[in-house]
């Protein structure tokens, strides 16, 4: 089991005196059963936050009072900038972080596998999430973890969609979601990951746009950095297997999509499985940084604010974290331990600035002046 130790608050430190944005290196915490330990927690380097509260477990924090748990950590209101970090124990509990954070009075939750085998089911459905101003949440294969039955208790749900044929998503997890009290239970899922992607794009409205990503798990970040913006625009997000694209181009052309934005470069969908995608337009950058940020610049021109952004970790192995924040609809960059992720912040902060900043799961935020 995964474990995040949590995020505390520490000294502040400034990279540039008098200089305005945030700069971002990964933690490399622990994202998997028998992922050696961290060598350090998550810190968040404005010495001005204080600690976010809830009534719920599962996190302790000495600047919460007994009995309430640490949520994150943000700025005073009065701050010009605002920032939020998210994360629990696990992935699990860090979905519900985010689900309370995004969607505090849902009446509905969609519920995705947080096995590994299976995570991309969550970044095809959060534009659909967003469009029943649901939360995803995760769920093993055939166990409600009680973090997601604590979220779903607590809400009193009534009505869960399922993503995910029973590889993913047995059926004994239904018989555990009527137990906590949900009476409506529902599935949508196809043959393979890539059929379920195209399943919850039917589900949703008609759109000009579309967006394509590969369905690989080795660029699973590139949908991931798609799937905040496609959900914001109510706009699908399909995966595309590069030797059967057809389907993937079918299920745009069902919708009325006539262009498309491909996430990512030649090496996770192919130029000759793109060509068969309505008008396509491929977006990417010279490594997954890059593109996280192509994707987040697209997302800005066409109307997703460049001021509220989400950072997600983008280290392999640590994507999960940030799985569930797709249905919050905010533009996208990764932090990583390198230098390319530095530079990228940079760039997005020298070029856009920032109002509030949500940082989800494994990420590392230091803060310059506003």
């Amino acid at each position: 089991m995964e474990q995040h130790q949590h995020v505390r608050t520490s000294e502040h430190r400034r990279r540039r005196p008098g200089r305005a944005g945030l700069l971002l290196a990964a933690s490399l915490l622990a994202a998997a059963a028998g992922s050696p330990p961290a060598a350090a927690a998550p810190e968040i380097g404005f010495e001005t936050l204080t600690p976010v509260c809830s009534p719920a477990p599962p996190l302790a924090h000495p600047g919460c009072a007994a009995g309430r748990a640490y949520r994150g950590a943000q700025l005073p209101s009065g701050a010009p900038n605002q920032l939020v970090q998210l994360s629990g124990p696990d992935r699990y509990a860090t979905a519900v972080q985010i689900a309370e954070h995004g969607f505090p009075e849902a009446d509905v939750v969609v519920l995705v596998s947080g096995e590994d085998r299976h995570l991309v089911d969550a970044l095809s459905a959060a534009p659909l999430a967003r469009s029943l101003a649901a939360p995803l949440l995760l769920s093993t294969r055939d166990a409600v973890p009680a973090a997601t039955a604590g979220y779903l208790r607590e809400h009193a749900t009534a009505s869960v969609l399922l993503v995910g044929g029973p590889d993913a998503l047995g059926g004994g997890t239904a018989a555990q979601l009527r137990a906590l009290g949900v009476t409506d239970v529902q599935r949508i899922a196809g043959a393979d990951r890539y059929a379920t992607s195209r399943a919850l794009a039917a589900s949703l409205p008609d759109a000009a746009h579309g967006w394509a990503a590969s369905g690989e798990d080795a660029h699973l970040v590139d949908a991931l950095a798609a799937a905040g913006p496609a959900a914001r625009l109510g706009e699908p997000l399909v995966l595309v297997a590069d030797d059967d694209p057809l389907p993937a181009a079918a299920a745009l052309e069902a919708l009325g999509v006539t262009s498309t934005t491909v996430a990512g470069g030649p090496e996770g969908v192919l130029p000759e499985a793109m060509a068969p995608l309505p008008t396509p337009r491929r977006s990417a950058g010279t490594d997954r940084y890059g593109t996280a940020a192509a994707l987040a610049q697209e997302a800005v021109d066409r109307g997703v604010p460049a001021a509220d952004l989400l950072f997600a970790p983008g280290v392999t192995g640590h994507l999960v974290d940030a799985l569930a924040a797709g249905p919050l609809g905010r533009a996208t960059l990764l932090a990583g331990d390198g230098p390319s992720s530095q530079d990228v912040v940079e760039a997005w902060f020298d070029t856009h600035g920032a109002w509030r900043v949500t940082a989800v799961g494994a990420v590392e935020v230091e803060g310059g002046d506003a």
